[in-house]
């Protein structure tokens, strides 16, 4: 077998129909000039995600930790990857079919680490919750600092930096980016549509619980880089 030209790793727990919905996106995108594998890493799902991930072509990775995180989904992902380029995706996505092919030619100049596009909500008027997050996601393009979950990267990048850290429970993104970026890279934001996202967010208890995650992860990792040469999110 031929390697591929992308492999797309997608994690997921218990998604249902949203993970349909983002592997037949994935089966939907433009040709990225050769073959895509797709690898979907599940953690526990109890809802038939294994069994429909199969059916669709993907290949299964399932993984059963004692606290599920991103981080862990991820790495078990890529580190089965064949292709150069890894595109990660959440189960509860769904890929614009142009990002992938308009995106590649982006990684021609050498010190282009990670291409990320915009992310918006799918159901942004569902709830004000919905809303937050849906602005929440926007960002100028150009270079950045870090990426969010969603994002094409170089595997040899991955291998050179060990990938995400497991450790971290959120924030797992821009760690592994201020890694990439001390070894002399770049991450770029393109000014083009990449994914939807489906928050199904409906109450305020589901909105705290993020934010307190959320701000876990900002204080941690703001720590970890407080005295190095890069450090970020200090304010």
């Amino acid at each position: 077998m031929s390697v591929p030209a992308l492999s797309v790793v997608v994690i997921g727990r218990n998604e249902g129909p949203r993970l349909e919905r983002c592997l037949r996106s994935i089966q939907a995108m433009e040709n990225p000039g050769g073959d895509v594998e797709i690898l979907y890493v599940d953690s526990g799902s109890t809802d038939g995600s294994v069994v429909l991930a199969a059916s669709l072509g993907a290949r299964v990775i399932p993984i059963h930790p004692t606290r599920p995180t991103a981080a862990l989904g991820r790495n078990a992902g890529w580190k089965l990857a064949q292709a150069p380029i890894v595109l990660f995706l959440d189960g509860d996505t769904i890929l614009h079919p142009a990002f992938v092919a308009q995106s590649l030619p982006e990684f021609r100049d050498p010190e282009v680490a990670i291409v990320w596009g915009h992310r918006r909500e799918i159901c942004a008027r569902d709830s004000v919750y919905n809303r937050v997050l849906d602005l929440d996601w926007i960002s100028p393009p150009g270079i950045t600092e870090f990426c969010g979950g969603d994002a094409l990267i170089r595997r040899d990048v991955l291998t050179r930096t060990g990938g995400y850290d497991e450790n971290l429970i959120a924030g797992e993104e821009p760690e592994m980016c201020r890694r990439i970026r001390a070894l002399g890279y770049k991450i770029l934001h393109v000014d083009r549509p990449m994914t939807g996202h489906d928050l199904a967010m409906k109450s305020w208890k589901q909105y705290w619980k993020r934010a307190s995650r959320t701000g876990y992860a900002y204080a941690e990792v703001s720590e970890r880089f407080r005295s190095t040469a890069l450090p970020f999110w200090e304010k």
